[in-house]
């Protein structure tokens, strides 16, 4: 959903992506996201994100640096939302995920795309990769949502609103109440699309996102979705190198493999960086400034296809990376 945005803004911050599939309440899901960096930060949210996001201006004012909403809304729950709401529910539970995408994607779309397999097959895997478990708890996060409404008035951060001019389920009018109501926000239209703006649309939600941020759309000493190694990253990823490079010894290979947040703690890995090792996260591990020449000895000791490893750093399930990379059917 967010690779297009994530892959430009990595040469110049250092982006986190909240995982909220185990919450169920946009409080919860707000300081969930709060708690993944210290100190002032950018809030960007889409749909559901965005009214985290503003849950976390609430919350936090004086964390949030500026705050970018997508396709969102303010208001409580709508008379007769639950009932709705709860057909899908009710169909995830009965027939599973595939059911549920096949539903509930075709009107979060452009409907001219609607049979877009580049842009369907996707947003149909990421309804997939979700359970009907974690659907049911982000509905009830979405009826039990706070009335942010009242509260924008507040909001003292420059803000961007952006919004499909074909957005089904969060219209325009419904984007322009909350720029309207926000000082000094900023609104922009995201033409030819629906719902689903930063996948329907990357570049130009890429490029609104890069302005606003006072950022140049493409660094003329970078490759477009490719980390730069430069001094900066390597200095970060020192810890993480080292380690990984310290496999190259059979001892600290069966040390590894014996206890392997022990090894880590050994090269005083911080959380962040054990996180990413441990649950083999290798677009994560290079975010850190691992070095792949480096870190992929850590295969040698967990082994994994370097498809597998390509496919992680793309952002792709494997089937898709090795289609779409590298040609295979």
């Amino acid at each position: 959903m967010w690779s297009g945005q994530i892959a430009a803004l990595q040469p110049h911050a250092d982006v986190a992506v909240a995982d909220f599939s185990q919450l169920d309440s946009i409080g919860a899901m707000a300081e969930a996201a709060l708690a993944l960096k210290d100190g002032p930060i950018v809030a960007v949210g889409h749909s559901m994100g965005g009214r985290v996001a503003l849950e976390m201006v609430r919350r936090a004012p004086e964390r949030i640096a500026r705050l970018v909403l997508l396709d969102t809304g303010a208001r409580p729950r709508r008379e007769g939302e639950e009932a709705i709401r709860q057909v899908l529910v009710d169909l995830a539970d009965r027939d599973g995920m595939a059911a549920l995408a096949e539903r509930w994607l075709p009107p979060m779309v452009h409907e001219d795309r609607t049979a877009d397999a580049t842009l369907m097959a996707p947003l149909t895997a990421m309804v997939l990769r979700a359970t009907p478990e974690q659907h049911r708890r982000q509905i009830r996060a979405l009826l039990d949502r706070p009335d942010a409404l009242p509260h924008l008035g507040a909001i003292g951060c420059p803000t961007l609103v952006m919004v499909g001019r074909q957005d089904r389920w969060s219209p325009l009018a419904q984007n322009q109440e909350i720029a309207a109501a926000i000082p000094g926000a900023e609104l922009v239209v995201i033409e030819d699309s629906g719902h689903m703006t930063p996948a329907e649309q990357p570049a130009q939600v890429t490029a609104a996102l890069l302005r606003f941020l006072g950022l140049p759309e493409t660094p003329a000493d970078t490759i477009p979705a490719v980390p730069l190694f430069d001094r900066a990253r390597s200095r970060r990823g020192y810890r993480i190198n080292k380690m990984a490079m310290g496999l190259s010894k059979a001892d600290n290979r069966a040390a590894f493999l014996a206890g392997e947040e022990a090894y880590l703690d050994r090269f005083g890995l911080s959380a962040e960086e054990k996180r990413a090792v441990m649950a083999r996260d290798w677009r994560e591990m290079v975010r850190l400034g691992g070095n792949l020449f480096f870190i992929l000895k850590i295969s040698a000791v967990d082994p994994v296809r370097i498809t597998e490893i390509g496919a992680h750093q793309a952002g792709m399930d494997h089937d898709t990376f090795l289609r779409e990379r590298l040609g295979k059917r």
